[in-house]
């Protein structure tokens, strides 16, 4: 593990999809369920990603001494009542964290309808629509919440799922999860991908702004953002500005 501080004091922790802050971790769109959503659709995962998910997030977490871990929303992936796949999943995720001394925090994703009554059992803080701390502003971002920021200085965000295409010497294209970080209005900005392996990403570089995901984003676009590709448990690299790697 090693550290990229992309401003002071906060960091991404390489070669997690996290962003650490002192003794907090920020993790997004878990997405939960969504491994058996795809297996009832026919479609065969032939591991368990609910354990992949969990240890993106757990090792991080325990190797930094994490005392808090916010989860940016889209924790389970139904849009309905929570299934027994997903009951089971949540409850590992916050077991997990707690085993190692983490308390997990949620921010309500679009996602997250009745995730209420998983939280409620185990005694969760859920945020609804954000969390706001001193300088920080945390947000799933599937709504514009722009007047809500306040003073905050910094905005983290999920629901983008943002990703990266890049052409080999090929010409063949390779799509990468990736973190972006930009500057709106004098607010700093940051994206988290998403840690699903199957919430894969979109293509940032190659889309209009009007078909990002994030009502916030549709506004301003994020030509000026700067990039961090991510291969989860390999690396983190720096990119040039979106704009300058647009197909």
């Amino acid at each position: 593990m090693k550290i990229i501080e992309i401003y002071k004091g906060i960091k991404i922790v390489v070669p997690y999809p996290c962003i650490c802050i002192d003794d907090i971790l920020i993790v997004s769109d878990t997405h939960l369920g969504l491994e058996e959503q795809r297996e009832r659709l026919g479609i065969s995962i032939p591991v368990s990603l609910t354990d992949t998910i969990i240890k993106q997030i757990i090792e991080p977490a325990n190797l930094l001494k994490c005392k808090r871990v916010i989860l940016l929303g889209d924790v389970k992936h139904e849009f309905g009542r929570p299934n027994e796949e997903e009951w089971f999943s949540v409850k590992k995720l916050i077991n997990s964290l707690r085993e190692i001394g983490a308390e997990p925090e949620v921010v309500r994703g679009n996602h997250d309808n009745y995730i209420i009554s998983i939280l409620k059992s185990m005694s969760v803080k859920l945020h609804d629509p954000y969390l706001s701390i001193d300088e920080l502003f945390f947000v799933h971002g599937h709504i514009d919440l722009e007047d809500k920021f306040g003073n905050a200085k910094y905005i983290f965000m999920g629901h983008e799922h943002p990703a990266v295409s890049i052409k080999d010497d090929l010409n063949i294209k390779h799509r990468f999860k990736s973190f972006l970080v930009g500057e709106i209005r004098g607010r700093i900005i940051i994206i988290l991908p998403a840690v699903s392996p199957l919430a894969y990403g979109n293509p940032v570089n190659e889309i209009d702004k009007s078909e990002l995901l994030s009502p916030f984003l549709r506004k301003y676009g994020v030509d000026e953002f700067t990039p961090y590709l991510i291969e989860v448990g390999e690396t983190v690299k720096e990119f040039p500005k979106i704009k300058y790697l647009q197909a």
